[in-house]
Order: C-alpha cells, then sequence, then structure tokens
C-alpha cells in the first residue's frame, strides 16, 4: 500500500471514528435525557408516562451500543484487509532494486552519476550542522 493509500486509510478511518463518536455521544445524550425525565415524571406522579420514557431511554442506549459494535466491527474488517508494514517495504525494496537494475543495464555512466548525487545528498541530510557564528 503506497503512502497515499495508507493516507486515505487513515482518513477514512478518521472519519468513522468520528462519526461514530457523534452517533453514539448523541444517542446516549438522549438516553440520559430520557432516563431524567422518566425520574422526574416517577417521582412526581409515582406511576404512568415515566415507564414509556424509561423505556425509550433504554431502546436508546442499547441502540448506542449497537452503533458502537456495528462500527467497531466495520473498523475491524477495515483493519484486517490492510498489508503489513513489512510487506509494503519489501514491496517498495524490490521496486527500488529492479529500478536500480535497469538503471545500470541502460548506461553504467547515468548509474554512477545517480551513485554520486545519492551518496551526496545522504551526507548533507546526514551530517551534524554547527551554526555559523
Amino acid at each position: 500500500m503506497n503512502l497515499a493509500r495508507r493516507a486515505g486509510f487513515l482518513g477514512k478511518s478518521a472519519a468513522l471514528w468520528g462519526i461514530m463518536a457523534i452517533a453514539v455521544l448523541c444517542t446516549a445524550l438522549a438516553a440520559l435525557g430520557f432516563f431524567t425525565a422518566a425520574f422526574l415524571i416517577w417521582a412526581s406522579h409515582y406511576l404512568g408516562a415515566a415507564a414509556a420514557a424509561a423505556i425509550a431511554g433504554s431502546v436508546l442506549l442499547v441502540l448506542a451500543c449497537a452503533i458502537a459494535l456495528v462500527f467497531t466491527l466495520i473498523l475491524r474488517r477495515m483493519r484486517a484487509r490492510q498489508p503489513s508494514m513489512a510487506s509494503e517495504a519489501i514491496g517498495t525494496l524490490s521496486l527500488a532494486m529492479r529500478f536500480a537494475t535497469l538503471i545500470v543495464q541502460r548506461d553504467p555512466r547515468k548509474a554512477v552519476l545517480a551513485a554520486l548525487i545519492a551518496g551526496a545528498l545522504a551526507e548533507y541530510f546526514s551530517s551534524d550542522r554547527q551554526p555559523k557564528g
């Protein structure tokens, strides 16, 4: 999986987690509201509409749990399909080796020039830079 596909996967995963969190939060808050309303109605009347509000709150809480379970299963399935980082690194390394072999076979002078440039860049980026002054 290349970098763009991995970034896309992470974006989709983050979006699903965000949507799941919002859905669960909204339904849980609604359930909490119904439970609060049920307690107030029950405390004031001891019977009647409180049972309906308590049942509605229970249903909303079960719905929030079901939403969380479904999104968790979806995210696990997405994660299971993703190849490992080791296989990605091996694929990238094999592609680089094939490319290097192709360059050397066609024109060895270009390969030497590319190696010289790569060595200079590696030296530039790996050297310790001391501030002047």
